[in-house]
């Protein structure tokens, strides 16, 4: 049977980032300043007001007309960035000999599209998953009410059930970036008695750099980087430059274990290949 080696994946990963840092850094950087200021306008133009009331707060947002258009474009962008970025790295990892250009990277080449379209069926197939998990969460917390801390398993029970399902479908993302037909179940057997690495794979690529998001969020905070009354442009854009560039380090991580435990998991299934 073939396991994943979820250490050794990890630690490829980030060593791949260091590996390909110049590649790493041209990707990165245009995208990050641009959705760095973005943000920041959008901040800078927007007026939250609380409202608490019979103990439910109400949020009201006011944009001015340029703030909203500012709003959904930095949406947009988003989703392109992250669509030609994950494309990009998933084939950078995978396909070696392929020339590294920027340029090509964000233009159109369809493949954006395609990894959309499968992250559309990544969705409606977790959907009944999410569905399932939902009751567990009503159930959980009413049971945590009358039942404390154990009144909580149904909650644990669904969180991982969906993550360990999910887990397994990201391993579709890897195969569409490079152009590889995958069906879901050829898909499934690919990461058959490999989930539960597949998902601490991703959770302890992850976790590093969330935790040090977390606490960098909090120091940005007490120094007040979030206080719009009482703060400069230029903070604001220091601290978000500082947030974009920790969500495309992550971004760039995972993305790395998934095409490595794609790779490992393609060339040392027993099935033939040409099913995949």
């Amino acid at each position: 049977m073939i396991r994943l080696p979820v250490i050794k994946t990890v630690f490829g990963a980030y060593y791949y980032l260091w590996e390909e840092r110049l590649y790493l850094w041209q990707l990165t950087l245009p995208p990050l300043v641009v959705l760095a200021i973005l943000n920041t306008l959008v901040q800078w133009g927007t007026v939250s007001s609380i409202d608490i009331g019979s103990k439910i707060a109400s949020i009201d947002i006011y944009r001015s007309g340029w703030v909203a258009v500012l709003f959904y474009l930095a949406f947009f962008v988003n989703i392109w960035v992250w669509l030609s970025y994950s494309v990009a790295w998933h084939r950078a990892y995978l396909l070696r000999s392929e020339n590294k250009d920027v340029l090509k990277a964000y233009s159109w080449n369809g493949r954006q599209v395609q990894f959309l379209w499968t992250t559309l069926k990544i969705f409606f197939l977790m959907f009944p998953a999410m569905y399932i998990l939902s009751h567990f969460i009503i159930l959980g917390v009413n049971g945590a009410i009358n039942l404390g801390v154990n009144g909580a398993l149904p909650i644990i029970f669904g969180m991982t059930a969906c993550l360990y399902v999910y887990a397994r479908l990201l391993l579709w993302f890897p195969a569409v970036a490079i152009d590889q037909t995958l069906n879901i179940w050829p898909l499934w057997q690919l990461s058959r008695k490999n989930g539960w690495r597949l998902a601490s794979v991703m959770v302890c690529t992850s976790l590093p750099l969330v935790m040090s998001g977390f606490l960098v969020g909090l120091v940005f905070q007490q120094l007040g980087f979030f206080d719009q009354s009482n703060q400069s442009l230029s903070v604001t854009l220091l601290g978000n430059l500082f947030l974009e560039f920790l969500s495309f380090i992550a971004l760039a991580a995972s993305i790395s274990a998934l095409s490595f435990s794609y790779r490992y998991l393609l060339q040392n299934k027993n099935s033939p290949s040409g099913s995949i």
